[in-house]
């Protein structure tokens, strides 16, 4: 007869257990994973729904207005470019102003859209600052503020935040 520690059946046995119990953990966490667990999702999108519908509705009817007036294509000149795009600005501001006092939304909401109106804030800067260079330089390609972290723009992060919330009418207008 031979002793069990010089057979090594012990630790066969022992290393057949652990390789079982690592797979069935295995299995157990990618149930939870795919099944059972939900996730929080984009941490940018609104609670408050009803909010979004209203701001998608106003936003519908700037994008309308905006796109009754001429294209940029069509302009004679440089400096009548820039008086359509000022056209256009007063329309955008005038949505920026109405959705910064649009009823409802959470408290976290509320802070989330503020960040997106102060990116609109920027992008309207912006749009001044092409419509004068127009004037003064002819014409020249518009400069869009680059975030503070130097990846991407303010109308990039502004229009992802729209996509994120369902509200494709808000996206910049894209007449620049």
């Amino acid at each position: 007869m031979t002793s069990i520690g010089t057979t090594g059946k012990p630790h066969a046995l022992l290393s057949r257990v652990a390789a079982l119990t690592l797979i069935l953990a295995l299995i157990v966490f990618w149930y939870w994973a795919f099944v059972l667990y939900e996730a929080p999702g984009n941490p940018d999108r609104l609670q408050d729904r009803s909010w979004v519908a209203a701001a998608e509705q106003r936003c519908s009817r700037m994008v309308a207005a905006v796109d009754e007036l001429p294209a940029a294509a069509k302009s004679l000149s440089p400096a009548h470019r820039a008086d359509v795009l000022d056209e256009a600005t007063q329309l955008v501001d005038r949505l920026v102003a109405d959705l910064r006092v649009l009823p409802g939304g959470t408290d976290d909401d509320l802070v989330l859209v503020g960040g997106w109106l102060g990116d609109w804030d920027i992008y309207l800067s912006d749009r001044r600052v092409h419509a004068e260079r127009l004037r003064t330089e002819g014409d020249v390609r518009p400069y869009l503020t680059a975030l503070p972290s130097g990846a991407g723009s303010h109308v990039e992060r502004m229009n992802g935040f729209a996509r994120v919330n369902d509200m494709e009418n808000c996206l910049d207008p894209g007449d620049l």
